[in-house]
């Protein structure tokens, strides 16, 4: 729980400059076609950064570089460290390469219901044809969209070296600056856009100040925030003693060990970047718009799980390891228990504080520039629909790190090759009648049978699952977050925050009651006797009172 609280201290940091950057983008970009096609391009790295990086790499990584230190000390491991990283930049890169090439076929697919209305989808597929053999000019969204791509993707392999170094440095307890970086994103983001684009509209003769030319600006603001954050990790993983040596480094028995330990994992995690294609090629069938506001909603409900899910999964993953290294099961499971605990304590409040308040949250962050108050309450109506199931995916983010912890890389895998039939599935279904709606509530839905399979299968490995104690705190901060969002939807009438405020005035109302709100959710959790709740407040009252 501390090691989750540095890390959540330093996300919510990132979060807060995320919505800045977000506010820069949406008061830039608007939510017409050009905003899409950035939309649509940046998902690419950015999703397919879990497929070769992060939650999938650090969970092969770690608990392997764990056991090689126990059994061959800290200088083999540092050795090993150098080779597997240098090993895994090097086959990224092959991959950016490859894509690059392949972009205008990847880019088609993603906006093929763009291409021409009306006509069914057999036909569209062969106009995308005709596009890519040259016999047809590419629509202007295709266009962007693929040159966009081809500028942002070369970002996969400085996110996925950053994962790495944020990963060495969590190994050995340094959780703060691992969760900072995008802090350091963000800004260099938006010191560059904000340049940029100052220049452009100061040579508008040029055409330098369109919305074809600012999302270019913003696609190569990507790269010069991934470059930023990067170079921040360096002194510290040079200072542990760790260093990267690029190559084909397959000799080293235990970089293979990783890689093979990585195998499943990247195909479970594939299955998330799979989900998220399809959800854009269904989502082109919507009109303009669509991809941005599933972005937007997807960033919002990312700062929900980036908050407080993964900073109790990034934080226990080590503790995970080395109970299961040491077999101690019984700790396991209490650790496990906790995770999920606060989880709950943490992700339903907000969950259902997100819900009832999306259109003044959205109106606030959103509505500003050329993202319109449509664009906002369309995008407020899809975090609706997503909140349902931000409860399952955080919970089964925790309870995957127990599996990984085990080094059952293949259970992941099936769970969410399972979820993922489900979602495609579900959002077939809802596209039609809830459209954005549709696709976000089908992901949650997935997400809660892919956490039912996953107790299946912890629940032999551990013996028993902690389900009693975590279902009863479930229920007390469910009770807690329903009799807040009943609060919180009162207060939406008696503070006028479905009015059209000024953004000082909309901010001076609104943020104050999220504060309150939260304060009245606590307190009802320490009543409740909450587990996680009651040692939380004695931790913050010992602090406060010395």
């Amino acid at each position: 729980m501390r090691s989750a609280a540095v890390v959540s201290a330093m996300t919510l940091l990132s979060r807060l400059s995320g919505f800045a950057q977000t506010y820069f983008l949406s008061y830039y970009l608007g939510a017409g076609a050009a905003a899409d096609a950035y939309a649509v391009a940046f998902r690419l790295p950015n999703l397919l950064r879990r497929f070769a990086a992060e939650g999938t790499m650090t969970a092969a990584f770690l608990p392997t570089l764990t056991e090689l230190e126990a059994k061959e000390g800290e200088a083999a491991t540092r050795a090993t460290a150098a080779r597997f990283l240098g090993t895994l930049l090097t086959l990224i890169t092959i991959l950016v390469i490859v894509v690059m090439l392949s972009m205008g076929l990847i880019a088609g697919l993603l906006v093929v219901g763009r291409l021409q209305s009306g006509v069914p989808f057999s036909d569209k597929l062969a106009l995308l044809w005709r596009v890519l053999s040259g016999s047809v000019p590419p629509p202007p969204e295709m266009a962007l969209t693929v040159r966009l791509g081809r500028i942002m993707f070369p970002y996969l392999a400085l996110v996925s070296l950053t994962a790495g170094f944020g990963g060495l440095l969590n190994l050995r307890g340094r959780f703060a600056l691992a969760s900072s970086v995008s802090v350091f994103w963000n800004l260099a983001f938006m010191a560059f856009g904000w340049i940029a684009i100052r220049f452009g509209q100061s040579h508008d003769s040029y055409g330098w100040s369109s919305p074809e030319a600012i999302a270019t600006i913003c696609a190569i603001a990507v790269l010069v925030g991934g470059v930023v954050q990067l170079t921040v990790l360096v002194p510290s993983v040079l200072s542990l003693g760790f260093g990267l040596s690029p190559g084909f480094n397959f000799k080293d028995p235990w970089v293979r060990l990783i890689l093979r330990r990585m195998g499943p994992g990247m195909l479970a995690a594939g299955v998330y970047p799979i989900n998220a294609v399809i959800s854009t090629m269904l989502a082109s069938n919507l009109p303009h718009g669509a991809q941005i506001v599933l972005y937007n909603s997807g960033m919002m409900g990312e700062m929900v799980l980036g908050l407080f899910a993964m900073s109790l999964a990034t934080a226990s993953l080590p503790a995970l390891s080395r109970q299961a290294e040491a077999k101690d099961w019984e700790g396991m499971r209490n650790n496990l228990a906790e995770a999920l605990g606060a989880t709950g304590l943490l992700v339903i409040p907000a969950s259902v504080g997100l819900a009832v308040l999306a259109h003044p949250i959205c109106a606030l962050i959103f509505r500003t520039g050329a993202y319109d108050s449509a664009a906002a309450g369309w995008t407020a109506t899809t975090i609706m629909f997503q909140c349902v199931g931000l409860l399952f995916v955080a919970a089964s983010r925790v309870g995957t790190q127990a599996l990984y912890a085990l080094k059952d890389y293949r259970g992941p895998m099936v769970i969410a090759v399972l979820s993922m039939v489900l979602n495609v599935l579900l959002s077939l279904l809802w596209l039609r009648s809830l459209g954005t709606g549709g696709l976000a509530l089908a992901n949650g839905v997935s997400s809660l049978a892919g956490l039912i399979f996953l107790a299946f299968r912890l629940k032999p490995r551990l013996s028993q699952m902690p389900a009693l104690p975590v279902l009863r705190t479930w229920l007390a901060s469910l009770l807690g977050a329903a009799l807040m969002g009943l609060l919180a939807w009162k207060g939406i009438a008696w503070l006028g925050l479905g009015m059209p405020l000024h953004r000082l005035s909309l901010a001076l109302r609104l943020l104050p009651f999220i504060i309150l709100c939260a304060a009245v959710y606590g307190g009802m959790m320490l009543v409740l006797g909450h587990p996680q709740a009651r040692s939380l407040g004695r931790k913050i009252y010992s602090r406060f009172s010395r």
